[in-house]
């Protein structure tokens, strides 16, 4: 038996489509939220112990959506970027003071917004949480989408308007919609840990592009680090199963001693790195968000941010339409949100590809143009200021929740 009708349906309730769920809600919609995987599982892949870099368009829209309070107290603030090359003179250092504001970013532990995202899915009477349960069908009508669903209370029928497929980067939807996505191996895998090093990062996070590929080092909780280093596969994996020491040590030749010599590290986990992007990201009433609709290399920490700010445009066309009795599933609606997202989603992968491209060369004498640049840019404030608004989500038009600083005005530590 159907069950009553929904304005939205989202596949996947992780990080994208959970946040999505709360901001529709909070503008008054019924959502129904699909989920493979319980948010309490130690298998719920969007809420491990991954930890992920939030930019200031991030903080404004979990803000306007009533998600950031709860998780200030375990974020940890990025006072200074520093980006250099090993092997390399030049460097390009961002201050948080010099550009007036608290922080250029935040470090917050996936777990912590996933237990945020659960509380409220739970909790909100506007949203309908399924899960665990997967998309089984999807048939399209002129004015509806309805999704069959299959998991622990069996199989239901659900109708709504529009169905938001945030259900990763090897989206089930996107795979029953037949809609057509592009592929591009990075030929790198990411190993992901946290670290100890014997000097507190005091809120300095590093790029340091070496010579097996991009490495970030992060500043989390207790004078911690993350770590995200971009490998070849082969040697990804040989990290990944290595003694700690071994690795450690390999680690330490590649960042050099910054913070002092690394002591321990946690459990490494490795991702393999391949670029996806959908042509166009909808067919009918079926929209993609998030990892379903484009994946990026980790460099620069711009994947969920820029999923944020997808999600943040779509809800507020949907909300704009649903005050005014409008569909919010109509072709002229994701019309516009794929015209508005366009030259976000184009400049950011520009940004992307370019920093893995520009610096994949082990040529010397590319080597010393890129520590000229670096150097340059370190020289020249409104460029370097112009990369920051980059990084920062300040591209292209935004949504009004994604540019807003908080009502509150308070600080974020």
């Amino acid at each position: 038996m159907d069950t009553e009708p929904y304005e939205i349906i989202i596949a996947g309730g992780g990080l994208v489509g959970g946040a999505l769920a709360c901001g529709l809600a909070r503008a008054g919609l019924r959502v129904a939220v699909i989920e493979a995987v319980p948010a309490e599982h130690s298998g719920q892949p969007s809420f491990d112990e991954r930890h992920t870099a939030l930019a200031p368009s991030s903080r404004y829209v979990l803000d306007a959506w009533g998600l950031w309070r709860p998780v200030r107290p375990g974020l940890t603030p990025i006072r200074h970027i520093h980006v250099s090359e090993q092997g390399g003179w030049g460097f390009v250092h961002f201050d948080a003071e010099e550009e007036g504001v608290d922080a250029l970013g935040w470090l917050l532990a996936n777990r912590e917004m996933g237990a945020t995202l659960a509380q409220r899915l739970a909790a909100d009477e506007r949203i309908t949480l399924i899960s665990p349960a997967q998309v089984q069908t999807v048939e399209q009508g002129s004015d509806q989408v309805r999704v069959t669903t299959s998991g622990g209370d069996g199989e239901q029928r659900l109708r709504g308007r529009l169905l938001v497929a945030a259900d990763g980067a090897h989206s089930r939807t996107r795979t029953l919609t037949e809609l057509p996505v592009r592929s591009r191996d990075y030929h790198q895998s990411a190993v992901i840990t946290t670290l100890t090093p014997t000097c507190h990062h005091q809120g300095w996070a590093f790029e340091r592009f070496t010579r097996e590929g991009p490495l970030a080092l992060l500043p989390i909780a207790e004078g911690r680090c993350a770590l995200v280093w971009s490998l070849p596969p082969e040697r990804a994996e040989a990290y990944r199963s290595g003694n700690e020491t071994a690795f450690l040590a390999a680690l330490q030749q590649a960042f050099g001693y910054r913070l002092g010599p690394f002591r321990d590290c946690g459990p490494r986990s490795i991702y393999p790195l391949v670029e996806r992007h959908t042509p166009s990201p909808y067919t009918g009433r079926v929209l993609l968000l998030g990892n379903a609709a484009h994946t990026l290399h980790p460099v620069a920490g711009q994947g969920l941010n820029l999923a944020l700010r997808d999600a943040a445009t779509l809800a507020e066309l949907v909300a704009t339409s649903h005050a005014g009795g409008g569909d919010p599933g109509a072709e002229p609606l994701l019309k516009a949100y794929v015209r508005r997202r366009s030259e976000d989603l184009w400049r950011t992968r520009l940004f992307t590809n370019s920093l893995v491209g520009g610096f994949a060369s082990a040529h010397p004498l590319l080597r010393l143009a890129r520590s000229g640049a670096l150097a340059t840019l370190q020289r020249c404030p409104p460029i370097r200021r112009a990369l920051l608004c980059t990084g920062a989500g300040r591209v292209g038009p935004l949504a009004t929740a994604a540019c807003r600083p908080p009502d509150s005005g308070e600080s974020a530590q």
